[in-house]
């Protein structure tokens, strides 16, 4: 192609009237033009900042990628025919076919061989992108777990209903280690008591049914739930074992937003050693940084926060404190870090 002869200025200014759907697509000509493009556009493959793949159907899937500036968007379905112009890319061949008539990028597959392709998909765009940004998975609720890749640092995945212990145990093995991790779906007692999933540091369940045999398994260090019920006495245990050390050690949030149920948050109250601050004294303020997924584009981000509280827990032996919140519809527990509310940490006249 003449274009390989060019110099690299009028390269670049070339390549700069390309979205990163069209650049992909040029990349797939040759191998020669893939390096190209990868080093005269560099400054634009590092502006990226997150990649998502969402599994919409059992036939769907989507990319995204948000940079500084602009979007990414591709789509992965079946291969609705045997015509189409085949490209031997991602190791396959016929495998992936480009279209011309939809509004986005689009990349057909044959339903054989989806996981494979969505792999080297995958594989192909960490090529281009590295591990600097965050490549994380999303999937609605479809009767398949998505498939396992790489260098993923955040999933938000629905866990189907037929999927059995031993099933997701052995998934959620072979899954690598992130930095949050969301299921969604009916999880009460879906996974064995020391499962893997257990051991996530950041961990979100969204399971509009009762929660309390997931908090009493957790060993990670933050615990969230929405849409999912306890009871009373779940929450008693829990604030005890952590209040007298006997359990939860590692444990350094806790939020629950109640489905269908309330608390009696006085009764609560009423069984835990809790402290309290005086009308004339300053609410306690604990800060942290929540995870969470967002739907357009999909991605993970983080966003700080504060909990300012009156009630508080002083952990025995080491004197350690946390701030909690109980409502009817919720509780939020907090672990104080070192700098935090040090003027109550390890008193025993508050």
């Amino acid at each position: 192609m003449r274009i390989l002869h060019f110099p690299d200025v009028v390269l670049r200014q070339f390549f700069e009237n390309f979205s990163f759907e069209e650049l992909l697509k040029l990349s797939f000509c040759s191998n020669r033009i893939k390096n190209l493009i990868r080093s005269n556009q560099h400054y634009r493959f590092k502006k990226m900042k997150t990649i998502a793949y969402y599994l919409t159907s059992e036939s769907m899937f989507n990319i995204t990628g948000k940079s500084t500036c602009c979007y990414l968007h591709l789509t992965l379905m079946p291969h609705p025919g045997e015509h189409g112009n085949p490209m031997k890319i991602f190791g396959m061949e016929p495998a992936i076919f480009s279209s011309n008539y939809s509004e986005s990028s689009n990349v057909y597959l044959y339903r054989k061989q989806k996981e494979a392709v969505i792999q080297g998909v995958h594989e192909y765009l960490f090529q281009f992108f590295g591990s600097s940004i965050n490549y994380t998975i999303f999937s609605q609720k479809t009767t398949e777990l998505p498939p396992i890749l790489k260098h993923v640092s955040g999933s938000d995945i629905w866990v189907p209903d037929d999927k059995t212990e031993e099933e997701l145990e052995s998934y959620f093995t072979d899954y690598p280690i992130q930095k949050y991790l969301k299921l969604s779906g009916k999880l009460n007692s879906r996974f064995i008591p020391n499962s893997v999933v257990y051991r996530n540091e950041y961990l979100k369940i969204d399971s509009g049914n009762y929660g309390d045999e997931m908090l009493h398994n957790f060993k990670g260090r933050h615990l969230l739930f929405i849409y999912t019920n306890f009871r009373d006495s779940t929450i008693i245990e829990f604030l005890n074992k952590w209040k007298s050390n006997q359990g939860f050690q590692n444990l350094k949030a806790l939020f629950i937003n109640l489905f269908d149920k309330v608390f009696d948050n006085l009764e609560i109250m009423r069984n835990i050693d809790v402290k309290h601050r005086k009308p004339s004294e300053d609410a306690l303020q604990v800060k942290w940084r929540e995870m969470k997924t967002i739907s357009i584009p999909h991605t993970c981000s983080t966003e700080k926060k504060t909990l300012e509280s009156r009630d508080y827990l002083i952990r025995d032996g080491d004197g350690q404190g946390a701030s909690v919140e109980i409502t009817p519809k919720g509780l939020s527990f907090v672990v104080w870090n070192s700098t935090e509310n040090a003027h109550i940490m390890g008193s025993k006249n508050d």
